[in-house]
């Protein structure tokens, strides 16, 4: 596994778990303007 695919791969983990909280932050800045 060469060094590119691995960062691809850390990119893209860090991509899905970030998701999540991501959408929980702009729900709660939704929630706090209401």
């Amino acid at each position: 596994m060469n060094l590119q695919v691995l960062s691809q791969l850390i990119a893209l983990t860090l991509v899905i778990l970030s998701g999540p909280i991501v959408i929980s932050v702009l729900a709660f800045k939704k929630a706090n303007a209401l």
